[in-house]
């Protein structure tokens, strides 16, 4: 156990089974990072623990989390400023960059979550991993936290926005990032993960950058891609029978129309009769206003945009990657989909055999999926499952992209 850490101040002794944090049951590693994530320095804990088989409370502060550290850069906490949001940033510099030098740079977009991407706790992340690797290449790796999230002050939080507002939040990192004196302004790259791909297109709509790279992203409109997630993720990657797949869609779909494809408020969707089977059946983890821990408008929002036409209207070349075992980017054509609708010679798709979604690396479905169900399966613990070919098809396609710039003409 980590000295002068909250756990160590706490009294948790090796063996202790977690049970609540602040009266919010946890299960799994997953759920305490993201109650962990929505806290801030100072905030009072409750933690429920079973030792020995007694139910023991314990209380008290929580305590700073660790500033992420490199060798292969230097890191710095910042802040961007839009509305009435700042927002944390935090930048790796290559330690290799001299002064006076301007070096390109990645911008790390995350995926749908409103967990931190404050690394400082897990230095074997699979996230750490893959800005290290980019540090270490030459580039400056730039991330940006959500509104509300770790260290960020914000009067509204991530869990209320909606997708636009978020996106513009990346908009403004963006500018910001461009607007410093060691960033090449004209070598900056989108490195988006998940919904991080869609809010990628949405942002180098308004903002020009040098290329976009995706990793696990979707091509079709969400209220279509809920639809794949009921009739072939389940039956695919959750052994739920073909005709009970069919049957959960044939429940869900009224409530995902009403949801995604109206402006009914959203009482009344709850209370709509069309809503009832999918809501009885318990297809959907709503809780409140919360639609898979977002809120519902989030998701209202982002079906509508047209990413099609943003893929087609785009100037900017993209790569897209998709793992084959990636149980969340369900298709693998989605990645050729949006390089075909972007047009541009120098785009291109690329899978990554045995890569999930959170860029871990298992020798075939088989193993992925045990890892799983032992609770072997932890991205923020990646270690030597992380998977290396990610940065570095993402290096590779920069240099070409790079190199096609400087070619002579014959």
């Amino acid at each position: 156990m980590v000295s002068n850490s909250t756990a160590a101040h706490l009294g948790l002794q090796q063996g202790d089974q977690l049970v609540s944090l602040n009266k919010v049951n946890v299960t799994d590693f997953d759920q305490l990072v993201s109650q962990i994530s929505k806290l801030k320095s100072g905030d009072a804990l409750t933690i429920e623990i079973l030792r020995d088989t007694k139910l023991l409370t314990l209380q008290g502060p929580l305590y700073p989390k660790p500033y992420e550290v490199s060798d292969a850069a230097y890191v710095s906490y910042e802040e961007v400023e839009f509305n009435h949001h700042r927002l944390r940033t935090i930048v790796h510099v290559p330690r290799s960059l001299k002064p006076g030098e301007k070096a390109p740079a990645i911008f790390y977009i995350q995926g749908y979550t409103c967990d931190s991407i404050d690394m400082g706790l897990f230095p074997k992340s699979a996230l750490s991993q893959l800005v290290r690797q980019f540090s270490q290449a030459g580039f400056i790796v730039f991330r940006v936290e959500k509104p509300g999230i770790g260290d960020s002050r914000s009067t509204e939080q991530c869990t209320k926005m909606n997708f636009t507002d978020e996106s513009e939040g990346f908009i403004q990192a963006l500018r910001a990032l461009k607007a410093r004196q060691n960033v090449n302004a004209n070598a900056v790259y989108l490195w988006g993960h998940s919904i991080g791909v869609l809010h990628s297109a949405v942002v180098a709509n308004q903002e020009k950058v040098a290329g976009i790279i995706g990793y696990g992203g979707v091509s079709k409109p969400w209220y279509d891609y809920l639809l794949d997630v009921y009739r072939h993720q389940s039956v695919s990657h959750f052994a739920v029978p073909v005709k009970q797949a069919e049957h959960n869609t044939r429940l869900v779909q009224p409530f995902l129309h009403l949801w995604l494809n109206s402006n009914i408020t959203w009482p009344k969707v709850l209370a709509a009769q069309a809503s009832k089977p999918a809501l009885t059946a318990n297809l959907l983890p709503v809780q409140n206003e919360q639609v898979f821990n977002r809120h519902f408008s989030y998701f209202r929002d982002l079906n509508r945009y047209d990413f099609a036409k943003l893929w087609r209207q785009s100037v900017t070349p993209v790569l897209m990657l998709h793992g084959s075992l990636d149980i969340q980017a369900i298709n693998s054509h989605w990645a050729f989909d949006i390089v075909n609708t972007n047009g541009l010679v120098q785009s291109a798709a690329f899978i990554i055999d045995g890569a999930e979604h959170a860029m871990l690396h298992y020798q075939n479905g088989q193993q992925y999926r045990l890892a799983r169900q032992r609770g072997e399966f932890n991205p923020m613990i990646a270690g030597d499952n992380f998977d290396r070919r990610i940065a570095e098809k993402t290096l590779s396609w920069i240099q070409s992209l790079r190199w096609k710039r400087v070619r002579p003409i014959m």
